[in-house]
C-alpha cells in the first residue's frame, strides 16, 4: 500500500472502472431500496462532510428518509455529541481498552520523539533568525523533504497510524516504528547540536565537537559523553546545555548520568565578569533496577533555575581533585548519601521539600500520606501494585456463520458483523463470554474481575536519601521484586515523582495486566476526570448509563468497561481534596471505586484477541524470529522491562484540573539536555547573553505550541494555545491577550496573517467557506476584525495559528 503506491493506485483505478461498468450493465444489484444509483470515486473527509451537510439541508425541506433513523437527516438531533466515543466495544465482553496501554516502550519513544521535534523546530527557527547567513547550517531548502528534520518529522507522522502508537501492530512492525524514530532523532541531533554550537559560542571552530542530545536514552540512565568524561582518569569538564521549549521561564532539576561516585561541582554560566556561579547539586548511586547493561553507575542531580523561555542555559560539571577537596567544605558521604533507616527508629519516614511533606512506611518504603504545605491539605493514601489475569483460551478465537446465524470458531478469519446494512449486533453474540481473549486491542480480565495485589517487600532497612536537594525512598513489590519503585521529591516542585520499573512480567500462570493503584478517602461520587489528547478534561462516570444504556449496565465487564485513555492526566476530587496523576506516556486508567485511581502500566498477554494483529502481545528483550513462511514468529529472551514516571499531585477541593494543567506541559516538554566535554581548564568562548528569542515569558496559561521556520525568507508559522478550560481556575481560565509585535527580542514583526489550524489557508477564507450547522457553541466564532493587527485574544482552550514575517 505504501512501498508500492503506484501499483496500489493502479489497482484502485481498475476497481473503480470495473465497478462503474458492472453497475451500468446491471450485473451489480442493489441490496437495498435506499439508493437509486451508486457512484464510486476517490473522496476526502471534506467531501464526505459536504455530502452530509447537503443531506441535512435537503431534509429540512423533504420528508424523504431511510427506514433507519441513523440514515435519515430529518431525525438527526440538532445537538452534537459533546464527548468522545470511549469506551469502544464490539460485544458485551469485548472492550477495546487494552490498546490504551499496549507497547509501553513504543508509546514512551513516541512521546520523546514528539517533544524533541517540537524543540528542534524552535532551534531551527532561532538559528534562521539570529545567525548570519554565512554561518547558517542547512536551515531551509528548496525541497520540502530535504530538511534535516524531515526524517524525524516523517517518522513521527508514520507512528501516528492507528496501529502505530496504539501498540496494535505486529512485533516486527513495532520494531520498524522504533527504528524510524531513532533514525530521525539521530539525524535531527546532528543538525540541532551544530546549530546550538553556533548559537552559543562566539567561535565554534573546533569547540565542543562531541555535543550530543542525551534525552534519547536518559530513561535508561545512559549518556555516553558524560559517562566517558566522568570515568576515573578523565581530565575533562562536562558542559550541559539545558534547552527550554516552553514559552515561560522555568526551574528544573536536571539528572546527568555519570560513571563515577566522585565529588563534583556544578556551575551555571551567567556571563559578564562573574561568568560562573555555583548551583546546588548531589550525586546518588544509580540503582539500575531496569538492568540496563550500559547504564551509568551514578546520577548527578543539579538545580537549573531561570532557564529562559524558548532558550537555553549552560552548566559546567567539574570533578573535585584532592587539592580542591581540602579547600572546599563538602558534607560527608554518610550524611549526603544516607542509605538506610533502621526499624528501631520511628515507624515512619518523612521527607519534605518545603512544598510537600510525604510520609512513608519505614518497613516497606510505601507512601502513606501526602501533605501540600501551601494548601494545608493532607491526603492519606494506600498505595498498591497488582495485576488482572488476562482472559485467554488455548484455542483460536475466530468465528464464522454456519448458515443458520450461529457462530462457531474455525480459526480462519474474522467475519465481521451479521448484517451488511448495519444491524450492529455483534458477531460474537453468545460466544464472547466463552472465547474472547485479552490481547493488543482488548483488555479483558478473567471472569472473577479480581485485582491480584502484589505485596510490598518488607525489610529491616529501606534505601533512603534525605540530605541532598533530591529526596528518595526505594521499595519493591511482588515475589522476587519484579516491580521496583523510587518515590522522589525534587526541590521547588509540588508533585511526588514515582519512578517505577516493571518486569519481566512473569507469565508462568498466564498473561497479566499490571496496574498502579491509589486509594484515598476522597468522596468522588462515581466520577473521575481524564484528559482528551492533553486538552479538554472529560468527566467520566463509572457505569455511565449514557455509555452502556439504561438497561445494559456494564456488569459483564465492570473493569475493562470503565477504562479510559489517559494521555496526560487523570484525577478525582471532592469539596475538600483533589488527587491526580500525570503520566509520561499514554496509558489506560480508571476509578473503579470512590476515592481510587488506577493506571495500567504494562501488559503481557499470551494469546491473540482476533482483531487483526494475529499474534499475542508478548514483548521480549531479544526479539522475535521471522514470520511465516520464513520462520515461526517465536519470541526470544525474557519479557521486556519497562521504566516510567508518574507525578502525583494533591490539592484543595475542586482544584484537580487547575493542579493538573500546571504540570501537563512540563512533563511533555521536559528540559532538553545536550552534553559535551572539554579538557579541564579550557576557556570556552560562550556568548555573554543568554540564548533566548522572546522578550519575556508568555502568561502561565499560554503555550507556544509551534514555532516553525517556513521556506520563505523571514517567514514563520506560530501556534499559540490557551492551556486552561472554562472554570478550571479563577484566574488562569480567563481569556488572555498577547501582542505578537512585542513578543520577539530585538526583532520587528513586519506582517501577521491568521491561518486556519492546519496553516494551509487564511482563516478569513476558511470562515467564508465554513459550513453553518444548526448548532453552534456560544462564542465559538470570533469576529474577524482585529485578527491581523498582531494582537491575539485567546479564549479557554483556544488554539490560533499565524504566519508572521519578521525583520
Amino acid at each position: 500500500q505504501y512501498s508500492q503506491a503506484r501499483k496500489n493506485f493502479q489497482n484502485l483505478d481498475l476497481l473503480i472502472d470495473s465497478t462503474k461498468q458492472l453497475l451500468d450493465s446491471g450485473e451489480i444489484k442493489f441490496w437495498s431500496d435506499r439508493f437509486d444509483k451508486v457512484n464510486i470515486f476517490y473522496s476526502t473527509p471534506e467531501r464526505y462532510t459536504q455530502c452530509k451537510y447537503a443531506d441535512l439541508e435537503h431534509a429540512k425541506t423533504s420528508e424523504e428518509g431511510s427506514y433507519l433513523s441513523k440514515y435519515n437527516p430529518a431525525q438527526w438531533n440538532a445537538s452534537p455529541k459533546m464527548k468522545d466515543w470511549f469506551p469502544y466495544a464490539d460485544c458485551d465482553h469485548c472492550y477495546w481498552t487494552g490498546y490504551f496501554t499496549s507497547r509501553q516502550g513504543l508509546k514512551r519513544m513516541e512521546r520523546v520523539g514528539s517533544s524533541f521535534l517540537h524543540a528542534a523546530r524552535q532551534i531551527e527557527s532561532i538559528a534562521k533568525l539570529t545567525l548570519p547567513k554565512e554561518q547558517r547550517t542547512q536551515i531551509t531548502t528548496g525541497s520540502w523533504n530535504a530538511s534535516p528534520l524531515y526524517e524525524l518529522d516523517d517518522a513521527m507522522g508514520v507512528v501516528q497510524h492507528h496501529d502505530g502508537v496504539s501498540g496494535t501492530s505486529k512485533q516486527h512492525v513495532a520494531y520498524d516504528y522504533a527504528k524510524r524514530i531513532a533514525g530521525g532523532m539521530k539525524k535531527a541531533n546532528a543538525f540541532v547540536t551544530n546549530a546550538l554550537r553556533k548559537l552559543l559560542l562566539n567561535s565554534a571552530d573546533g569547540m565542543l565537537e562531541n555535543l550530543t542530545y542525551c534525552n534519547m536514552l536518559i530513561n535508561e540512565t545512559i549518556c555516553t559523553v558524560s559517562q566517558e568524561a566522568s570515568r576515573e582518569g578523565s581530565k575533562e569538564d562536562i558542559y550541559v546545555i539545558v534547552y527550554n521549549a516552553l514559552a515561560r521561564k522555568r526551574d528544573e532539576v536536571v539528572s546527568l548520568p555519570l560513571d563515577s561516585s566522585s565529588k563534583y561541582s556544578v556551575e551555571k554560566w551567567v556571563g559578564g565578569q562573574t561568568e560562573w556561579v555555583p548551583v546546588k547539586s548531589s550525586v546518588l548511586p544509580n540503582a539500575n533496577y531496569a538492568q540496563v547493561t550500559k547504564a551509568a553507575s551514578s546520577i548527578a542531580y543539579f538545580e537549573a533555575r531561570d532557564i529562559p523561555p524558548l532558550g537555553a542555559s549552560v552548566f559546567r560539571v567539574s570533578r573535585f581533585d584532592d587539592e580542591m577537596l581540602s579547600s572546599v567544605s563538602i558534607p560527608a558521604v554518610s550524611r549526603n548519601l544516607r542509605r538506610s533507616v533502621q526499624n528501631d527508629m520511628d515507624d515512619e519516614i518523612v521527607m519534605s521539600n518545603g512544598i510537600l511533606s510525604v510520609t512513608v512506611d519505614q518497613s516497606t518504603g510505601v507512601i502513606t500520606s501526602i501533605t501540600n504545605l501551601s494548601d494545608g491539605i493532607t491526603v492519606n493514601v494506600e498505595q498498591q501494585y497488582g495485576y488482572y489475569k488476562s482472559a485467554s483460551k488455548d484455542s483460536p478465537m475466530n468465528f464464522v456463520d454456519d448458515g443458520d446465524n450461529n457462530f462457531k470458531g474455525d480459526g480462519k478469519c474474522l467475519p465481521g458483523y451479521t448484517d451488511a446494512e448495519g444491524d450492529e449486533y455483534p458477531w460474537l453474540k453468545g460466544s464472547a463470554e466463552k472465547w474472547q481473549n485479552s490481547g493488543a486491542y482488548i483488555f479483558r480480565p478473567t471472569s472473577d474481575q479480581k485485582l491480584h495485589s502484589l505485596p510490598p517487600k518488607r525489610t529491616k532497612s529501606v534505601i533512603f536519601y534525605n540530605a541532598g536537594p533530591v529526596k528518595e525512598v526505594h521499595s519493591a513489590f511482588g515475589q522476587g521484586g519484579w516491580i521496583k519503585q523510587i518515590a522522589r521529591l525534587l526541590p521547588g516542585k509540588d508533585f511526588v515523582e514515582i519512578e517505577y520499573v516493571v518486569g519481566p512480567v512473569p507469565i508462568d500462570d498466564g498473561g497479566k495486566e499490571v496496574v498502579s493503584k491509589w486509594k484515598t478517602s476522597i468522596k468522588s461520587n462515581d466520577h473521575f476526570f481524564t484528559d482528551s489528547n492533553g486538552r479538554e478534561f472529560l468527566k467520566r462516570k463509572r457505569g455511565d448509563h449514557n455509555v452502556f444504556g439504561p438497561d445494559q449496565p456494564n456488569s459483564d465487564e465492570p473493569v475493562s468497561g470503565n477504562y479510559y485513555p489517559v494521555n496526560t492526566a487523570i484525577f478525582i476530587e471532592d469539596d475538600e481534596h483533589s488527587f491526580g496523576c500525570i503520566v509520561d506516556r499514554s496509558q489506560g486508567g480508571s476509578s473503579l471505586a470512590d476515592g481510587t485511581l488506577e493506571l495500567m502500566i504494562q501488559r503481557r498477554t499470551l494469546y491473540d484477541d482476533a482483531r487483526g494483529v494475529g499474534e499475542a502481545l508478548n514483548e521480549t528483550d531479544i526479539g522475535i524470529t521471522p514470520n511465516p513462511p520464513f520462520g515461526n514468529a517465536e519470541r526470544l529472551g525474557g519479557g521486556v522491562i519497562i521504566k516510567g514516571h508518574h507525578r502525583i499531585i494533591v490539592g484543595k477541593g475542586r482544584s484537580g484540573a487547575s493542579k493538573m494543567r500546571d504540570a501537563m506541559d512540563s512533563i511533555f516538554s521536559q528540559p532538553h539536555v545536550f552534553v559535551t566535554s572539554a579538557p579541564s581548564g579550557t576557556a570556552i568562548p560562550f556568548q555573554h547573553s543568554p540564548l533566548t528569542i522572546i522578550q519575556s515569558s508568555l502568561p502561565d496559561n499560554v503555550m507556544m505550541i509551534s514555532f516553525i521556520a517556513l521556506e520563505e525568507e523571514n517567514a514563520y508559522l506560530i501556534r499559540i494555545g490557551h492551556q486552561y478550560g472554562p472554570n478550571e481556575d479563577k484566574d488562569l481560565s480567563r481569556q488572555v491577550e498577547i501582542d505578537l509585535h512585542k513578543l520577539f527580542m530585538k526583532i520587528k514583526v513586519a506582517s501577521v496573517r491568521e491561518k486556519n489550524l492546519s496553516g494551509n489557508q487564511l482563516r478569513r477564507d476558511w470562515e467564508a467557506r465554513r459550513l453553518q450547522w444548526d448548532f453552534k457553541r456560544e462564542g465559538e466564532s470570533l469576529p474577524l476584525q482585529g485578527r491581523h493587527d498582531g494582537r491575539v485574544v485567546l479564549k479557554p482552550l483556544e488554539i490560533r495559528t499565524y504566519e508572521i514575517v519578521l525583520l
